[in-house]
């Protein structure tokens, strides 16, 4: 049910975490891409990543965390930063700046 207050960003989050709850990771990935997209921060791309990890798509999974820790860096966010490299390591032990990251 929608309220008059609500944005378009609060309507996809509350979508996401519909889909989510019903095990339906796929369709609450994709509420949260448009979300990330809409709003383009680090947080919303964390939360893609790791939502698209639940789904088993790795590979899109390590492309939104990737650029969920790029925001992060980019806003000094450096704690916040290693711990999506961290995320990103479970999935890819292998990346390299990761790892490094991650320490």
């Amino acid at each position: 049910m929608l309220d008059a207050n609500d944005t378009r960003d609060s309507v996809l989050q509350r979508r996401a975490r519909r889909f989510a709850r019903r095990g339906e990771f796929r369709k609450a990935a994709l509420a949260l891409r448009e979300r990330a997209e809409l709003r383009n921060d680090a947080a919303s791309f964390v939360a893609l990543g790791d939502m698209y990890r639940r789904a088993a798509r790795t590979a899109d999974a390590l492309r939104a965390l990737k650029h969920g820790l790029y925001l992060h860096r980019q806003n000094g966010s450096i704690g916040r930063a290693r711990t999506v490299a961290r995320m990103i390591v479970r999935l890819d032990p292998w990346d390299a700046k990761a790892v490094r990251l991650s320490a």
